[in-house]
């Protein structure tokens, strides 16, 4: 095997391990919770842009995704979120919402 056709092999491997390394992190960090969509932060004109999710224990900033951003119009209503949760630069819970559910009060 020549030296070129080695190194692919090589950066083929360790691309595939980065990758299912990062997947499973991702999984392991996905979870379900249920709580209010609560308003976090509007714009200079006073418009939502961003919520977070009141579960009465704790708060999670909602991370600024196409799904996320539509839980804006859900603002006051109990929902079931499902997303990674995480953490911001100042250690405040977030979740990155992969898919939500309105509940009725």
């Amino acid at each position: 095997m020549g030296k070129k056709k080695f190194l692919a092999v090589i950066y083929v491997f360790l691309i595939t391990f980065v990758i299912s390394a990062t997947l499973i992190t991702a999984q392991a960090d996905e979870a379900t919770i249920m709580g209010k969509v609560v308003a976090a932060d509007w714009d200079d004109n006073e418009n939502l842009i961003a919520v977070s999710i009141e579960t009465g224990s704790e708060s999670y900033y909602v991370s600024d995704n196409p799904i996320g951003q539509e839980l804006l119009e859900l603002e006051g209503e109990t929902v079931n979120v499902t997303g990674i949760i995480g953490e911001d630069e100042d250690g405040e819970k977030t979740i990155i919402v992969i898919t939500y559910e309105p509940l009725s009060d």
